[in-house]
C-alpha cells in the first residue's frame, strides 16, 4: 500500500515551489508558495483563484518574536488574543527582494522584517502560513477536541503554534548542524504510489507541465464546492426505496433505553448529535430498530456535520432544493436520494490516483485542496498524540514535550 514515505525520484529539475522550500518561503501546512511570479508560465498571478497564496501572516509563540525580527523601529502587532501566541498582521514577501516577510509597522513606522522557519535547538520559530491554511488547521484541531472530550482545552491557533514548533524540532533535533534545516515538516514533498504527490513540492516536471498544480493551488476555503460535491456525488449515485438492509427479531424483553416511548426516545434523537445515535444504533438489536440508520439519518447525518466536520460549510437545504424527484418516488422525500452512500464517500479525505469511485472523479479542486489539508493536520495530530501516550508510558509519566511546560 502506498504511503506518503517515500522519497520524489530524483531529478536535477527544480520547480520553483521547491526552491522556495528550500528557501523556507513556503507554506509548510500546504506546501505551496506565497507568490506565482516565475512559477509556471501558463499562470496569471493576477487570476482571482489564486488570490488566496498571497494572503498569509505569521505565527508563533510571543517570546520569540525578537529573536526573529531582522529590523523594526517599533514593536509589531500582535492579533491572535491568545497569551504567548503570535498572529501577525498580513504579511508580504518578495522572491526578488530581501528574503525575508515584512509585516507594516505602526503608523508612521517602517515595515518590520521577519526571519522566519528558522530552528535553534533553545527557541522556537515563526512559520508564514496562509490565512485559509490556518482556518482549516484551526477547524481540524477544534473537532479532534471536541472528539477527546476535553473540556480544559487550550485554542486551537495556539495548540496549531505547539504542533508546528514541535514537528519543527522533532525533524531537526538529531540532525541540526547550524545549516542543514529540515523545514518541511510534514512530509509535503514526498508522494505515494497510491495518493500521489502530496504537495506542489512532490510533483514531478512532466505532472508540473501537465497542469497538475492547479489543484493545489485552488483556495481551501472556496464555499461553493462542498455543496457542489454533495449535489454532484447524488445526482450520479442509484435512486431506490429506502429499504432496511436487515431485520432484527428481538428475543428479549425490552431493556433500560429500550423500554421508553418512542415518542420519547425520538425526542432525546432530536437533541443529540449524530456520532451518539451510531453509538445508541450499536448498542443493541432494539435501539437498532429504534435508531435505524436510514436515507433520514445519513441527510441529516451531513446537515449536523459531526461526521464530516471538513465540509462545515455545507448547505444540504440548497440541494435539496435543486434535487428533482422522480415521479414515482415524488411521495417519499428521502428515498429517492442515496444519502447514505454519498455520506460514507464524502468521509473522505485523502482520493487515490487510480481506482477511485467514479462519482469522485470530478471533485472540484478547492473541495480536493481542503481535504488535503485537512487530512495533512488530522494526521500529524494522530501522530503526536501517539507519540505522546508512547512518552506518557514510558517516561515519568507527565506526556509533555521537553520544551513545554504542561499538556497540550
Amino acid at each position: 500500500m502506498g504511503n506518503f514515505t517515500s522519497s520524489q525520484t530524483h531529478d536535477e529539475w527544480k520547480s520553483d515551489a521547491q526552491h522556495a522550500m528550500e528557501a523556507g518561503t513556503f507554506c509548510v501546512i500546504c506546501g505551496g508558495p506565497f507568490d506565482l511570479d516565475g512559477d509556471v508560465n501558463n499562470i496569471d498571478p493576477k487570476d482571482p483563484r489564486y488570490q488566496w497564496l498571497y494572503r498569509f501572516r505569521l505565527l508563533g509563540n510571543i517570546g520569540d518574536v525578537d529573536r526573529v525580527v531582522v529590523t523594526a523601529e517599533a514593536t509589531p502587532n500582535n492579533l491572535s488574543g491568545i497569551q504567548n501566541v503570535f498572529l501577525s498582521e498580513p504579511a508580504s514577501f518578495r522572491p526578488a527582494g530581501s528574503g525575508f516577510f515584512e509585516v507594516a509597522g505602526p503608523a508612521g513606522r517602517d515595515d518590520i522584517w521577519f526571519d522566519t522557519l528558522s530552528y535553534s535547538p533553545d527557541h522556537g520559530s515563526l512559520f508564514p502560513l496562509h490565512e485559509a491554511c490556518i482556518d482549516t488547521s484551526c477547524r481540524a484541531i477544534d473537532h479532534h477536541l471536541q472528539k477527546c472530550n476535553n473540556e480544559d482545552r487550550k485554542p486551537a491557533l495556539e495548540l496549531l503554534s505547539c504542533l508546528l514548533n514541535t514537528r519543527l524540532s522533532e525533524q531537526n533535533c538529531s540532525l541540526f548542524n547550524g545549516s542543514d534545516i529540515v523545514k518541511d515538516i510534514f512530509g509535503q514533498s514526498s508522494r505515494s504510489s497510491v495518493y500521489g504527490p502530496r504537495s506542489v513540492l512532490g510533483l514531478t516536471r512532466l505532472e508540473w507541465w501537465a497542469g497538475e498544480y492547479d489543484r493545489f493551488y485552488s483556495d481551501p476555503l472556496e464555499k461553493t464546492d462542498a455543496a457542489t460535491v454533495v449535489q454532484s456525488v447524488l445526482k450520479s449515485s442509484p435512486r431506490s426505496k429506502d429499504e432496511p438492509s436487515y431485520r432484527f427479531t428481538l428475543t428479549q424483553k425490552p431493556q433500560a433505553l429500550e423500554r421508553l416511548p418512542t415518542e420519547l426516545l425520538e425526542e432525546i434523537c432530536a437533541n443529540l448529535p449524530i456520532s451518539s445515535i451510531m453509538a445508541l444504533h450499536r448498542t443493541s438489536k432494539g435501539l437498532a430498530i429504534q435508531f435505524p440508520l436510514d436515507s433520514t439519518f445519513w441527510r441529516n447525518s451531513l446537515r449536523d456535520g459531526s461526521l464530516h466536520p471538513h465540509m462545515w460549510d455545507l448547505d444540504t437545504k440548497w440541494i435539496e432544493r435543486d434535487l428533482r424527484e422522480t415521479s414515482e418516488l415524488r411521495s417519499d422525500l428521502t428515498a429517492s436520494w442515496d444519502w447514505k452512500g454519498a455520506a460514507k464517500l464524502l468521509a473522505m479525505k485523502r482520493f487515490p490516483i487510480a481506482g477511485c469511485d467514479d462519482r469522485l472523479a470530478d471533485l472540484p479542486h478547492g473541495f480536493w485542496n481542503r481535504c488535503r489539508i485537512w487530512a495533512t493536520i488530522e494526521e500529524a495530530l494522530h501522530e503526536e498524540e501517539c507519540f505522546s501516550h508512547g512518552r506518557l508510558r514510558s517516561d515519568s509519566g507527565t506526556g509533555v514535550h521537553k520544551d513545554e511546560d504542561e499538556d497540550p
